[in-house]
């Protein structure tokens, strides 16, 4: 194909130094794969962070995406010319073609979706990830009832979810309140509280507040519950002052913990976006690279979570912001750096495609 040299993409190198390439190889879909052209990339700081973080690299940047399909396997549900939304996997010796901050890309057809028209595409590219992060947190590693399917012995059971204002953090909420989980407790900066109670919040605390956990215990007394039985950590900070331990003093030792990422504290148990597959990573300190294996059961499970957000989109589930990056791939590779330090703030980002 003539495209060859117009293949422009955000990329880490042989000693994770992030930069931009141009005229990268034009990707080739292998057994089961579609070929897409990108119209929208969505950003998450696992882009930059499974580089530094997880030794994944050399490697296109990127797992979310919406795009059309510019070719499919015979017999797939996908057409030429279709728009679809999904990501892609994850891992060390991540194949370039897998990338989605790049002009074109080849998605498993297994970890994409139609775009229904309710669903704006930009909205599309940065609901994969996060979606299937806390789907995988509240249906498989706490084992709630999926949306729609209430479960009255385990709805009544309270929840935490710290951060609540991150990208994970809203979906949990939300995928809570369809799956009638009550009461559900956050964590937030008080300006995000009107809207966590918007979405299925049942009451918010300043995680900043001295006495945070002290509230958090007065409020379970206040509806006679006994202690939290789930927590979910979606900011994955660590040390004396991290989320984590935060979170973990508001509890007791018996609550079930999640963090979104690897903590030292045995007790929390992490999530994973693509149990689908297995993926080998290579954790900072780690003397030797780890494998996480595949759990195909809990990726159906949650998929099925991801699938009813996308029907529900707009209605009962949401983004509150989506900003879109268009222009020159530099920018795009500034905004991605300030997403992953943390600095960025509120809202999910999307690149529009091709990046300049």
């Amino acid at each position: 194909m003539s495209q060859t040299n117009t293949n422009t993409g955000l990329y880490a190198d042989e000693q994770a130094i992030f930069r931009v390439r141009r005229g990268l190889e034009f990707p080739v879909p292998g057994d089961g794969e579609l070929l897409i052209e990108t119209q929208f990339s969505g950003a998450n700081p696992a882009d930059v962070k499974h580089a530094t973080l997880l030794g994944i690299y050399p490697a296109v940047l990127g797992y979310d995406f919406c795009g059309k399909v510019l070719q499919a396997p015979p017999q797939s549900s996908f057409s030429p010319g279709d728009t679809v939304a999904g990501y892609t996997p994850t891992g060390l010796n991540r194949p370039a073609r897998y990338g989605t901050h790049q002009r074109y890309l080849v998605c498993p057809e297994e970890m994409a979706f139609h775009v229904p028209a309710n669903l704006p595409p930009q909205h599309a590219a940065c609901l994969s990830v996060v979606a299937m992060t806390a789907a995988d947190t509240l249906y498989n590693l706490f084992e709630l009832p999926l949306p729609d399917t209430q479960n009255t012995e385990k709805a009544s059971r309270p929840l935490l979810i710290w951060g609540a204002s991150s990208s994970v953090g809203l979906c949990a909420v939300q995928f809570a309140r369809a799956s009638g989980i009550h009461p559900i407790f956050v964590t937030a900066s008080p300006k995000r509280h009107s809207l966590l109670l918007e979405l299925g919040a049942t009451k918010c605390f300043d995680y900043r507040s001295p006495d945070v956990s002290s509230q958090i215990k007065f409020a379970l007394e206040e509806g006679q519950w006994d202690s939290v039985s789930y927590a979910f950590d979606t900011v994955g900070s660590y040390g004396e002052t991290g989320s984590a331990k935060l979170m973990s003093d508001c509890v007791s030792d018996q609550a079930n913990l999640v963090s979104v990422v690897i903590q030292h504290d045995p007790r929390f148990k992490m999530p994973f976006a693509t149990p689908n597959r297995d993926v080998t990573i290579r954790v900072q300190g780690a003397p030797r690279p780890i494998t996480i294996p595949a759990r195909p059961s809990d990726y159906v499970r949650a998929w099925q979570a991801l699938q009813w957000a996308v029907a529900n989109y707009g209605a009962e589930f949401e983004f509150p912001s989506v900003d879109v990056v268009s222009g020159t791939a530099e920018t795009a590779l500034e905004e991605l750096q300030v997403m992953a330090d943390g600095t960025r703030g509120f809202g999910k980002l999307a690149l529009e495609h091709p990046l300049l």
